[in-house]
């Protein structure tokens, strides 16, 4: 029998079941349009922070170039547009937050599709050249072969002397070439060689066969142009020789001496300055650095003496914070007497001697061009025609047969670091010393053995370039794809 009340109850029951599946269909469809915009959203989101991102990376990269091409550079940018967004930029150093020191911070923010992304990056100033690490560097670029996969070095530096005579180096020192260290000579310090290491043992680390350090481009330093103040032919000499005691320039002196001829084993092409304060004495034996002198570098066209008409040199009246001055000479320097600072632990100044465009090595050390010598830099028509003594060399020893002593400073030969008259004047050999620190692009070739015994060297690394407690202006820099600064750290701020 039909019943009809069932029927509608499972028509009814249908029909529930059909709406609450359009139900469910309806809220997934929703669902999913919704999730679907939401993913749109994200999507543009992470779209906009990727490029405002890259427009903040963008501003930082562009303010390193600018900084490259001018270190004193803080102007920053306001809304630059780069790509899909733009940037702000700001650069700060000490004067406006003490805290960074010698440092410089950039803050780079980008925007793009309303989203931001900010960057920090501290700069420190770029380092000298690796070099200036080291108490004793030597290049020997006469050996470098620049083609070769691996090197052939036939040079050695030597370090010798028993007992009391013996060399004590107190510093890392580094040897494009072969490094022996016989009888009592101590290495207080590390030994990085190109080639071999022979003898006693370093009280650091000994490392052979590292790889080539190159010296530094001084021709590229363009010295003549960016020192600050030059000495040549045409500085205001007065009769004596002088310059007015006002003009920073008056520590040095033109052709102090006339004894230095061809009767002592010297002969010159080029003039030869002196340096010292006539104003301070008719000696020399003083050197008072003006304030307006100070932090300054000083360009030498010709020879410089460090050769009083006593046995001492040495600074006095410093400025505030002591002398800080870097000498260039476009020729030899002749170290002949001490040099003392007046304040150790605030004065301090690098001697740099670099290469007129040609010279040689003094293989017999008589200041003058012999035949057969080897040429180190040449105009490519392998004569040697520039001056008779040579340039780009630091030659230690005293024409009168007097003792040298102890240098402060920090040294630098393009050419060569060598001896001349070391064995005073009854045969002696006369010991020496270095507070700083002693380098050359080629030789370190310093005679100290003679028939009546070892000339001791002294060797006492002054750190405060490494350390940055001190600066010199003009020294040659490490290679930075930066210029003037390199990046200390990087960081994402939002």
């Amino acid at each position: 029998m039909f019943n009809s009340n069932a029927f509608q109850n499972q028509k009814g029951f249908a029909f529930i079941v059909v709406l609450a599946v359009l139900v469910i269909v309806t809220g997934l469809a929703l669902v999913a349009f919704n999730t679907s915009d939401t993913d749109r959203m994200i999507a543009s989101n992470n779209l906009g922070q990727a490029r405002s991102y890259y427009a903040a990376e963008g501003g930082i990269r562009l303010a390193m170039a600018q900084l490259k091409a001018d270190p004193n550079w803080r102007a920053g940018y306001s809304s630059t547009t780069i790509g899909k967004g733009y940037f702000g930029l700001t650069v700060k150093d000490s004067t406006a937050k003490p805290s960074l020191g010698k440092n410089l911070e950039m803050v780079s923010t980008g925007h793009s599709d309303q989203t931001q992304s900010a960057i920090e990056v501290i700069l420190k100033p770029t380092g000298y050249h690796p070099l200036f690490n080291h108490a004793i560097y030597a290049g020997n670029s006469y050996e470098y072969d620049s083609t070769a996969d691996s090197q052939t070095w036939t040079y050695t530096m030597s370090f010798g002397g028993t007992g009391s005579k013996k060399d004590t180096v107190k510093g890392d020192v580094w040897m494009n070439g072969n490094v022996a260290v016989t009888g009592n000579a101590v290495i207080n310090g590390s030994i990085d060689a190109g080639g071999d290491i022979t003898g006693n043992p370093a009280t650091g680390t000994s490392t052979e066969n590292v790889d080539y350090l190159a010296p530094p481009d001084l021709a590229s330093m363009n010295y003549a142009s960016i020192a600050d103040y030059v000495v040549n032919s045409s500085s205001p000499w007065d009769a004596s020789g002088r310059i007015a005691s006002g003009d920073p320039r008056h520590i040095f002196v033109k052709e102090f001496r006339g004894d230095l001829s061809a009767s002592l084993g010297y002969t010159f092409n080029n003039t030869n300055y002196f340096f010292g304060d006539p104003w301070e004495g008719s000696g020399l034996s003083n050197v008072s650095v003006s304030s307006a002198g100070n932090n300054k570098t000083y360009y030498i066209d010709g020879n410089l003496w460090i050769e009083p008409d006593g046995p001492d040199q040495r600074l006095v009246n410093s400025p505030s914070g002591g002398t800080h001055i870097t000498v260039v000479v476009r020729g030899n320097i002749y170290f002949s007497d001490n040099l003392f600072y007046q304040n150790a632990a605030q004065d301090g100044i690098a001697f740099v001697a670099m290469s007129d465009g040609e010279s040689y090595t003094d293989l017999d050390r008589d200041n003058r061009y012999d035949a057969g010598e080897p040429i180190l830099h040449d105009d490519g028509d392998g004569i040697y025609e520039g001056n008779s003594e040579g340039s780009g060399n630091i030659v230690f020893g005293d024409p009168n047969g007097g003792p040298l002593g102890m240098v402060n400073g920090f040294l630098y030969a393009e050419n060569n670091f060598q001896a001349k008259d070391m064995t005073g004047t009854d045969g002696t050999p006369q010991d020496f010393g270095v507070n700083g620190m002693i380098s050359a692009g080629n030789l370190f070739d310093i005679q100290r053995d003679y028939p009546k015994g070892h000339a001791k060297m002294t060797i006492n690394y002054d750190s405060r370039l490494q350390n940055g407690s001190l600066t010199l202006p003009g020294l040659p820099k490490r290679k930075s794809s930066a210029g003037a600064w390199e990046i200390l750290s990087w960081r994402q701020l939002f």
